[in-house]
């Protein structure tokens, strides 16, 4: 090749995403535009057709339009915890890169967090995070998502999937596998425990119940775990399974709930005048559960920093948009007991 031959340019595939963010429109429009759609105006088409130019033939592009939209989807009525998760996904620091709208989806409805994940696509959202209900309606609509280039991830509660990239919570497993270290080294003599779950959709609360049984059989098999009654994180129902578990077995020594609702559990040991007297380890530090250590209530919370886990999604979810690497650190398992409460934040 002489030096006057013009080496070829290898041209760049522009991401729906790209184009909307550029050209100032949603990612539907894009899709509709690039399928030669109808219902698009004609001065819309051309926005968006010279955005794709630009992207693909490396001219110099515009400042985008406007910051990346995020979109959160979080659970209602789940409680304290999940609900100041919300407060630090509104609050994380963007630098002005991107807005991020945090919304709340009927707890345990998967066919609703499914429909409200696909009307993102209609929204004029770049990127999605969630926390995942394990079912396969929600996991076509990640995958219809994907296909239009909307990133998403999954937040606290993991889906597998393979158009899902990283997750952004702790190790779940890991979680349950310390809640059992320590009532297996506290409780010294045999007996039953029992787990209290809220649905088995949730990752994380199988998660951990599974880590839990497996650190007892492995190194604690004086204790025996007497079943997993589920009180769906609802205050009343895990007050009324406690019931039916101290009823159904005398003598309990522990209970480990891997969910929300503490308020139930602590309400109904305290029927039975078992305050203190059975052995209680749940999840997340919140104002409540910070008294029900303090009072011994509950003697371990098994904490995650919400605050770094709103923070690590957004995060994650911009790498993503702007094609950058970009590796979540890990959120720690937290352990948290009345002799070192001082100093112990919800975050």
């Amino acid at each position: 090749m002489s030096m006057n031959d013009e080496v070829p340019k290898i041209l760049k595939k522009a991401r729906v995403s790209e184009i909307a963010r550029i050209a100032g429109v949603g990612t539907a429009t894009v899709d509709r535009v690039l399928n030669n759609r109808s219902n698009v105006k004609p001065e819309t088409r051309q926005r968006v057709l010279q955005a794709k130019h630009a992207i693909e033939s490396g001219a110099q592009l515009d400042q985008p339009t406007r910051p990346w939209r995020l979109k959160i989807f979080l659970p209602e009525e789940a409680g304290p915890s999940t609900e100041f998760l919300g407060d630090c996904f509104q609050n994380v620091f963007t630098n002005g890169r991107a807005t991020v709208e945090c919304v709340f989806s009927k707890k345990l409805e998967p066919s609703v967090l499914a429909r409200k994940l696909r009307s993102c696509a209609s929204q004029g959202i770049d990127a999605v995070g969630f926390q995942a209900l394990d079912d396969p309606r929600v996991r076509d609509a990640v995958e219809e998502l994907h296909g239009l280039n909307i990133p998403c991830i999954p937040v606290v509660s993991d889906l597998i999937s393979h158009v899902l990239g990283q997750f952004v919570g702790t190790d779940n497993m890991a979680a349950g596998r310390t809640a059992a270290y320590f009532m297996g080294r506290i409780l010294r003599q045999s007996g039953a425990v029992g787990v209290i779950s809220g649905e088995q959709l949730y990752r994380n609360h199988s998660d951990r119940e599974m880590g839990f049984r497996s650190a007892l059989r492995r190194d604690f098999n004086h204790l025996r775990v007497v079943g997993t009654y589920i009180g769906h994180d609802d205050v009343h129902e895990n007050r009324m399974v406690v019931g039916q578990m101290l009823d159904e077995h005398p003598g309990l020594l522990g209970i480990y709930n891997v969910g929300g609702g503490n308020e139930g559990i602590v309400a109904a040991l305290a029927d039975r005048g078992l305050t203190g007297e059975i052995m209680l380890i749940g999840h997340n530090l919140t104002p409540k559960t910070r008294n029900y250590l303090l009072e011994g209530s509950m003697d371990i919370v098994i904490h995650q920093n919400m605050r770094r886990i709103a923070e690590q999604a957004v995060q994650t979810l911009i790498a993503k948009l702007e094609n950058r690497s970009y590796q979540a650190e890990v959120v720690p398992v937290e352990v948290i007991t009345r002799e070192n409460i001082n100093g112990a934040t919800f975050g």
